[in-house]
């Protein structure tokens, strides 16, 4: 049997790990774009209201970018994963992401096709996350 999947990297921030994919590199209808970092608050704060209204932000910037009807249908799926509990100054835990987009079925590309556009677009989300998170003053890294 024959393996569909097929990732890329994406080298769009220094701070977070991020690459895109398909799970049927021959028809990749369903794309996905994955980060991974690890996160680390400086301050004591409400964490869980700082994670809320990053992930909230980040859905903003995925619908405004990505999400155009044009090259991705206008639904997608986030998928924002972190635990808050044990967050304290100093201490970093993971985060880790994925978003779900569906090509426009009159536009769809190959996956290597989508590099340079989604390089582009996921460099702005990733970025606004990492500038979102050092608003609320953490810090954000590739490595623990």
């Amino acid at each position: 049997m024959k393996r569909l999947n097929k990732e890329y990297k994406l080298d769009s921030s220094s701070s977070i790990v991020l690459k895109y994919g398909s799970v049927n590199k021959d028809n990749p209808q369903v794309i996905y774009v994955s980060g991974k970092c690890w996160i680390c608050p400086t301050i004591e704060t409400d964490y869980d209201k700082v994670i809320t209204s990053v992930e909230s932000e980040m859905r903003k910037n995925i619908r405004k970018t990505l999400v155009d009807g044009v090259n991705f249908d206008n639904k997608f799926i986030l998928d924002f994963d972190i635990s808050t509990d044990g967050l304290y100054p100093n201490r970093k835990k993971f985060l880790s992401f994925d978003f779900y987009l569906r090509q426009n079925e009159r536009n769809k590309k190959s996956l290597a096709d989508l590099k340079q556009f989604l390089d582009s677009k996921v460099r702005y989300i990733s970025n606004e996350m990492v500038f979102v998170f050092k608003e609320n003053a953490f810090t954000v890294e590739k490595q623990k």
